[in-house]
């Protein structure tokens, strides 16, 4: 191994000299420059190699090209290119070539080698490593389209392009992206064809803007020979699925009108072949409404209206040929990203007329979807001036199909809110609500809209601890969201009295399971009396210890930090040793820290 590194070394003179020589680097930067390859040759040699070592080690030459380029660009220096840039890339190259030889089964190894050979513009160089790349990895499709677009877009080779291509699926028949990549190969090919005529023939208008340019007999053949492979290839491919046809249809729309005639066969077959799928009918009537010129027949362009038209032609027969939710919901989300377009080319009447009879036939065969329901109620109650009928049918047919909704109750409650319907009214829709939902059902946003609408009307604030009370005594969830909230109201409604407060926050002690916020609520009230009631507010302590003691070393600290600032600091030894037999070894761990630092705030904390 030493006698490779010292070769290494020697071969590396000449670098150093002509470094030393043109002063593009400091004796101290050449000696590091020595030092750091030396240590990374040991590396590189040792018995048990690793990629790693190999890809460092790349990546430092690399580096120190780059700071070459940079000194000879500041130093306005361009002698010795050959002795030091070109060693550089000499000696990246057999790092690379013994990585892809020692770990020929690491994929990114080859694709990082391919990297640098285009930013180096080594094109023949990435060549010669495909067929080994694909000897190796051929078994993954991305391994032949790397070779592919290698060969077609950085070295322009493309009968090697099209020789990986065919073997490409040859080894993987059901990729789709080889084939699409094959197809649009070809086509960019006949396109070429095409430009170089016009290119030869610069008074001819260009095909698809006028008259087609003429071609000669041998480019004449060659275009054919393009199409008419792209159309086999499609043809072959036996695993048309909608995922293969949305890529198709993308790619043959970068070269029209070349690829009109394939992407109407493609259309054509889709359409016999699959339509038994949402998405099918779904990309056809988006072709349709973006006017594409292979779905359509004529030769001119249609307009915005008629492209609209087409579009809800589409629409209509696929829901009466494939009724499912899915379907309108696809057709009603069209509609909507055409309405919200605000510079579209479509008439702003006849795309709102589009969206409305879009929910309205998927209302009529109780085929709208629950979040498409509740986008139409919200739509229609944004008009100023809502019609009401449509309003109430289309929250009856809310109620009908997703009475498990609790965003359709709290929409019917949000209506009758707007039209300012009486509180008995809303109180029986209300109460129907909580009476229909299951009990999985979280019933909180309901209960926040009532108490919204009792606290928004002065007038029914009797009512308003009627509806606290009622909310504290449902399950846990609107039990303890209400319990602090509760307190606030009480406190809000009796001024600087605490004896009411004081008697409603027992009352929910003995009687109901209470959240650590309602505690914390407590005694934040205690404490904003002036003087505050010592005893009253370590009652409040108290009850947090007492039930959420066991798992919260937290509730025991603030207790001690209570009894240290406004209490009698002789019970912070007590609430120490009560805190030990209540916490779990882990919590008890974090409260002593906690606790050492309240009793002697001067111990310094790391």
């Amino acid at each position: 191994m030493s006698e490779l590194v010292e070769l290494r070394r020697e071969q590396a003179i000449r670098e150093y000299e002509c470094m030393k020589h043109l002063n593009l680097f400091t004796d101290a930067e050449i000696q590091s420059i020595k030092n750091k390859r030396h240590y990374h040759d040991f590396k590189i040699e040792r018995r048990t190699k690793r990629l790693s070592d190999f890809i460092n080690y790349i990546a430092y030459e690399c580096n120190v090209f780059h700071l070459l380029l940079q000194r000879r660009q500041k130093l306005h220096i361009s002698a010795e290119w050959t002795s030091l840039e070109q060693s550089i890339h000499q000696r990246v190259r057999v790092l690379y070539k013994r990585a892809m030889a020692r770990f020929a089964a690491e994929y990114r190894v080859w694709t990082h080698f391919l990297q640098y050979c285009q930013m180096r513009r080594f094109f023949t160089e990435g060549s010669r490593v495909l067929d080994q790349m694909l000897g190796y990895h051929g078994d993954k499709p991305k391994a032949w389209l790397c070779a592919i677009e290698w060969e077609y877009r950085q070295a322009n080779n493309a009968a090697r392009a099209k020789h990986y291509m065919l073997r490409g699926l040859q080894r993987h028949p059901e990729c789709r992206e080889l084939a699409i990549g094959f197809i649009g190969i070809q086509l960019e090919e006949g396109k070429k064809v095409v430009e170089k005529a016009r290119e030869s023939k610069q008074g001819l208008v260009v095909k698809g803007k006028g008259n087609d340019p003429p071609l000669d007999e041998p480019q004449e053949l060659e275009l054919e020979k393009a199409l008419k492979t792209a159309q086999v290839v499609y043809r072959n491919f036996e695993h048309k699925d909608m995922r293969f046809y949305e890529q198709l249809l993308k790619e043959l729309k970068e070269h029209c009108p070349l690829s009109n005639a394939l992407a109407r066969q493609a259309v054509a077959e889709m359409r016999e072949t699959l339509t038994d799928q949402e998405a099918m009918w779904h990309l056809l009537a988006k072709l349709e409404l973006e006017g594409d010129a292979f779905v359509t027949k004529e030769a001119e362009q249609t307009k915005p209206h008629e492209r609209l038209a087409k579009c809800l032609a589409v629409y209509k027969e696929a829901v009466e040929r494939l009724p499912t939710k899915k379907m309108h919901s696809l057709c009603i989300e069209t509609m909507l990203q055409l309405n919200s377009l605000e510079e579209s080319e479509h008439d702003e009447k006849a795309k709102r007329k589009a969206l409305a009879g879009a929910f309205k036939r998927a209302l009529v065969d109780d085929l709208l979807d629950e979040d498409k329901l509740l986008q139409y109620l919200k739509l229609l109650l944004h008009n100023s001036n809502p019609n009401e009928e449509l309003v109430m049918k289309v929250i009856n047919k809310g109620l009908e199909q997703y009475p498990a909704s609790v965003d359709v109750w709290s929409a019917y409650l949000r209506y009758q809110i707007l039209q300012k319907v009486g509180a008995d009214e809303l109180e029986r829709t209300f109460s129907k609500a909580l009476n229909t939902l299951p009990e999985r059902v979280s019933r909180l946003v309901l209960w926040k809209q009532m108490f919204q609408y009792y606290s928004e009307r002065p007038a029914l604030q009797g009512t308003l601890e009627q509806l606290f009370r009622r909310a504290i005594d449902q399950e846990p969830e609107i039990s303890n969201h209400y319990q602090p909230l509760y307190l606030d109201y009480l406190m809000a409604s009796v001024g600087e009295n605490l004896a009411k407060v004081r008697s409603e926050y027992q009352r929910l002690v003995r009687n109901y399971t209470t959240p650590l916020e309602l505690h914390t609520k407590m005694a934040s009230l205690e404490a904003s009396q002036t003087p505050p009631d010592v005893s009253e507010w370590r009652k409040c302590y108290e009850h947090m210890t007492l039930f959420y003691g066991k798992q919260d070393a937290t509730v025991w600290l603030q207790y001690v930090q209570f009894e240290r600032d406004h209490g009698q600091p002789k019970h912070m030894q007590s609430l120490y040793e009560r805190a030990k037999g209540a916490l779990d070894e882990d919590s008890f761990a974090t409260f002593m820290a906690e606790y050492e630092l309240i009793r002697n705030p001067y111990i310094v904390r790391y």
